[in-house]
């Protein structure tokens, strides 16, 4: 029988913790397959033990709360593989605490991951409103995040297909823990606090030699925190994970990270500016692409010049 344990980190978000709880409790065990559950609290103090031991209760599944006070998604997710491999985990399932998943996503995940001979798989985010919902302007926003979603999935899914390396979210993922921990791979504290981590560990995986899978079936959604409807967000978001991007560049490539910053924040600016001007015939789409590549720009020209950033230090969502 093979164990698989589904995980989520979370801080300070206990309506969202619980909804996700709510949507795991309905989940397919997989045929040849038992589940078992790990939620880390990454806060100074355990508060979400109510919740878990309630959760175990309604389902009988193996449940346990762990406490990582050191601040920072990279420490959370680590103290998760951690605990999953003191559990004997064989397979070890991600998932964010603003997030729902289907009856079927770990079923789906799992397959498509076994199916591509796969130590790594991913599958897609769809954002959705708030549970409060959102005012017009809002819904704007969220309906840029949902085509750029659909956009990136697709070309995850086309990179698969032809063979090239793509990057995998924390957000929807799966992975064989045998061989994360044979080749001793761990979310890099530096990220802890910028994002990126997640990114930075998928590439360290594709080089250590591991197959990586897109499983496009295996879909989650995520409810987008109201902080995070705005353009102001896309530009400081873009710009933070943009800066984390440098540095990841910079360790892989030192040589040409620097020049391939320079050409992309001239290239990134122009077409940013181009986009936002050309709104009203290429529609509000458009309008907010173009301010995401002035935060691209922006987080190059940061990383240029050495600054780093904390964007995990600031709660969203409730």
């Amino acid at each position: 029988m093979t164990r698989i344990t589904v995980a989520a980190a979370t801080r300070q978000r206990p309506r969202m913790l619980a909804d996700l709880l709510q949507s795991l409790q309905g989940l397919d065990v997989p045929q040849g397959a038992e589940l078992s559950f790990v939620f880390v609290e990454n806060d100074v103090i355990l508060s979400i033990s109510g919740l878990v031991d309630d959760f175990h209760k309604r389902t009988g599944w193996p449940a346990r709360a762990v406490h990582e006070p050191r601040q920072g998604i990279s420490y959370a997710r680590n103290a998760i593989i951690d605990a999953a491999t003191e559990d004997g985990a064989d397979w070890l399932a991600f998932i964010d605490d603003d997030e729902h998943v289907r009856h079927d996503w770990l079923r789906l995940l799992w397959a498509g991951a076994k199916d591509a001979n796969a130590q790594l798989a991913g599958g897609p985010v769809v954002p959705v409103a708030p549970a409060m919902g959102c005012s017009e302007n809002e819904t704007e926003v969220l309906a840029y995040y949902e085509r750029a979603a659909k956009v990136s999935n697709m070309r995850k899914e086309v990179a698969m297909t032809s063979g090239r390396r793509f990057d995998i979210g924390a957000g929807n993922w799966i992975a064989d823990l045998s061989a994360i921990n044979v080749g001793n791979l761990r979310f890099d504290p530096d990220f802890g606090l910028s994002g990126g981590e997640d990114t930075d560990f998928s590439r360290r995986a594709y080089k250590a030699g591991l197959t990586l899978a897109w499983v496009p079936q295996a879909i989650v959604t995520e409810e987008v925190a109201r902080a995070r409807l705005s353009t102001a967000y896309i530009v400081e978001r873009a710009r933070a994970q943009t800066i984390t991007k440098f540095q990841i560049m910079m360790a892989e490539s030192p040589k040409t990270a620097k020049i391939n910053a320079l050409a992309q924040i001239l290239s990134k600016g122009a077409s940013g500016l181009l986009r936002i001007a050309s709104w009203p015939i290429f529609g509000r789409y458009s309008y907010h692409r173009g301010y995401r590549s002035l935060g691209i720009a922006q987080g190059l020209l940061a990383g240029l010049r050495g600054e780093s950033q904390a964007r995990y230090t600031q709660v969203t969502g409730d």
